[in-house]
């Protein structure tokens, strides 16, 4: 067996905001404990709005989950703790100095990384969600693990 007999791959369109924050949502109810979410797609993709999604299914308000463009790092307090990461405006040498490390060990949280390329790195165990823009309201989402 290898690890790409391990790998799970879905891929889903969704054709408005509200579909991408429904599918955050499910995935957010699914979680059960420690998770990593690496976020990747062109701005405008759906990142943020998959985000405030998967806070939801945690218990999270979403009207309290902005994107942490200029923050980098903003936690919230659910079922589980969620800290949103966003890395548009850190170089990939920087992602070093965000204690990433220590957030990965919280067993009681997950981890939400928009702009996840720019880690210059993938985690073990992370799942991948690629947003692609298809037209004005549809994405093609791609949840891989």
């Amino acid at each position: 067996m290898t690890d790409e007999d391990l790998t799970q791959r879905l891929e889903i369109i969704t054709r408005s905001a509200e579909e991408t924050f429904e599918l955050g949502l499910k995935v957010g109810r699914a979680v059960t404990g420690r998770k990593l979410f690496l976020l990747s797609g062109d701005l405008g993709a759906g990142k943020t709005i998959f985000a405030k999604g998967l806070a939801a299914g945690l218990e999270i308000d979403p009207a309290d989950v902005t994107s942490p463009s200029f923050t980098l790092v903003n936690s919230y307090e659910g079922r589980l703790r969620m800290y949103h990461i966003d890395l548009y405006r850190l170089d990939s040498g920087a992602c070093r100095d965000l204690g990433l490390e220590e957030m990965l060990e919280d067993e009681n949280a997950i981890v939400v990384i928009e702009w996840a390329e720019r880690l210059g790195f993938t985690p073990e165990g992370a799942t991948e969600v690629v947003l692609e823009h298809l037209d004005d309201s549809e994405r093609r989402i791609t949840l891989e693990c």
